[in-house]
């Protein structure tokens, strides 16, 4: 069976989206099945696998790229109305193939611009549960589950919101959760604040929690660990082989909130212990999954121009956006930048494989 894993934050700007986008595709490398979900309301994922890189490929008129994708796969809201009221959806999941394994893929459940339209009606229901509505959270969870025969992982792209009833729903129902964060003071505020935000979801879902004969949620969510992202590798203006002291320094102070909220997580049983941890990610200090380098915003923008994910750049792809980035040049910034990105995203899915 396949695992379901969550990427959840309530700080944005921390990386999330670009995370699961790349993992995604380094699990598919390996030859992996993944299938995606855009719960993000801002689409980001979607758009990114759609491969839109400018206004016209994004905007609504009939025939652009947005307008015949979304009319032709299916969207989260889509989903869920099939699942959750029985109306009938004949679309597809939009599929994109690894460049390097004949049998790895990845299928995407796009974002939703009515989204928040979906969020006030299960809000509403999990608020005012009646006997017609009981089931709906259970019905949520194994819309979801269910695909766990197909696929190898299930990764979860949610929005930063804390008071998202769909956050509250997917964290409940996966089996993992991972927390991405960068290295500033606001993410140290975020983890530390996390206790109460699961709090918060656990009291307002846990009338449908799974019982001895009545179906629910299954409250089994796992605290993986963080993944740091936008790490700076870069001292003093010199490129090193490492990360820089600010970056070092702020790790060792999250390792302490981590220890704040795994108090909290332990007690309610949705983490896995250092020793599990280690089993995993047998090259990390628990909860620090990876540090992932900040690449340079032209490798960022060059992977946004050719549709593709970072860890799929080539120097033929960057040769054509910009003659100037060389990714093969070892002493380049672009290289060692792409190297080190390349590297931490790949060595994640590794770890992640173990789990299944």
């Amino acid at each position: 069976m396949g695992k379901i894993i969550a990427f959840y934050n309530h700080k944005g700007g921390v990386g999330k989206t670009t995370l699961v986008h790349n993992l995604s595709f380094a699990l598919a490398d390996k030859g992996k099945k993944v299938l995606l979900i855009d719960a993000d309301p801002q689409m980001n994922l979607t758009s990114a696998m759609y491969g839109l890189s400018t206004s016209i490929e994004y905007s609504s008129e009939e025939n652009s790229k947005w307008s015949t994708y979304t009319k032709k796969y299916i969207s989260l809201t889509e989903y869920l109305d099939k699942h959750l009221r029985n109306e009938d959806c004949s679309k597809d999941m939009f599929r994109a193939q690894s460049r390097s394994s004949d049998s790895g893929y990845i299928d995407l459940i796009s974002g939703s611009i009515m989204l928040s339209t979906t969020e006030a009606n299960l809000y509403g229901i999990v608020k005012g549960q009646n006997d017609f509505t009981r089931d709906i959270p259970y019905k949520f969870e194994q819309s979801i589950r269910e695909k766990t025969k197909d696929y190898d992982f299930i990764l979860i792209d949610t929005s930063p919101s804390a008071s998202s009833i769909i956050n509250a729903l997917t964290v409940m129902s996966c089996d993992y959760f991972i927390t991405p964060v960068s290295p500033t003071f606001f993410s140290l505020q975020a983890i530390d604040n996390l206790s109460e935000v699961i709090r918060n979801w656990i009291e307002l879902l846990g009338e449908y929690q799974t019982t001895q004969g009545r179906k629910g949620l299954s409250f089994r969510p796992q605290f993986l660990g963080l993944v740091v992202q936008l790490a700076k590798r870069f001292a003093g203006g010199a490129v090193t082989t490492g990360f820089s002291a600010s970056t070092e320094t702020w790790v060792s102070e999250v390792n302490e909130s981590v220890k704040r909220f795994l108090n909290f997580a332990k007690i309610r049983g949705i983490a896995i212990s250092e020793d599990d941890f280690r089993s995993v990610f047998d090259e990390s200090s628990p909860f620090v999954i990876e540090k992932c380098c900040d690449y340079t915003p032209k490798l960022r923008t060059i992977a946004e121009q050719e549709g593709v994910p970072v860890i799929y750049l080539t120097q033929e792809i960057c040769k054509k956006h910009d003659p100037q980035v060389d990714i093969t040049k070892s002493a380049s910034q672009y290289c060692l930048s792409f190297t080190s990105i390349n590297q931490s995203y790949r060595r994640i899915a590794d770890n992640l494989i173990k789990l299944l």
